[in-house]
């Protein structure tokens, strides 16, 4: 089992806070200082000194190594690599508000980036609700009709939830080669490259 830490109740206030993400990836690669943390975040030496303080009360954030620079000490902080976080001690009324705590923000998130790329290409859109084989369905499009040139075409956008009827063997062959595609995807990053969301769920059931 990998090594972790269990987080408090105080702990998963914090961890799961998805403004302090980027903060603590940024400590959990290696021990950072104050003036580093505001330079990577953009924020004034006030507001990163004031989230560590935060981070280090709940014991997330530990000072690694106080080194002397221009005859003052600078504390250095770290936030171990791996956390384990328990839905029972988080504030959350049930699992699937727990899941929705982390997932709703994101999938507001990506809807304002899909909004964005698809205002460059016309201003006014909306959905077309029409009869289906089975469930009713509703396409992104604009006046003119639901937008499958765009989204089945070239462009590298895509905005589709789809009802499939599968027998488990089939839904785990699904499962492993979304996975695999995801997979072979990553080989291709480049860090000066234009960066995309992929969100990947297959669950029972059917999203009407």
């Amino acid at each position: 089992m990998t090594v972790h830490q269990v987080a408090s109740a105080g702990q998963a206030t914090l961890l799961l806070q998805p403004e302090l993400r980027p903060l603590l990836q940024y400590l959990m690669q290696e021990a950072r200082s104050a003036g580093e943390v505001a330079r990577e975040l953009q924020v004034p030496l006030a507001r990163a000194s004031y989230l560590l303080r935060k981070l280090q009360r709940e014991e997330i954030a530990v000072v690694e190594r106080v080194e002397a620079r221009s005859g003052r000490p600078v504390k250095r902080y770290r936030v171990f690599p791996t956390w384990f976080i328990p839905y029972e001690v988080t504030a959350a009324e049930t699992l699937e508000s727990f899941w929705a705590g982390q997932l709703v923000p994101r999938m507001n998130e990506v809807a304002g980036f899909a909004a964005h790329q698809l205002q460059a290409h016309h201003p006014i859109w909306g959905f077309w609700l029409s009869q289906g084989e089975v469930y009713s369905n509703l396409e992104v499009g604009d006046r003119r009709g639901p937008a499958r040139d765009l989204l089945e075409g070239d462009e590298p956008l895509m905005l589709t939830v789809a009802a499939l009827r599968l027998a488990e063997p089939q839904a785990r062959i699904l499962k492993r080669r979304l996975l695999a595609l995801l997979t072979e995807a990553s080989t291709w990053d480049t860090g000066s490259a234009t960066e995309y969301t992929l969100g990947l769920i297959l669950v029972r059931g059917s999203v009407e």
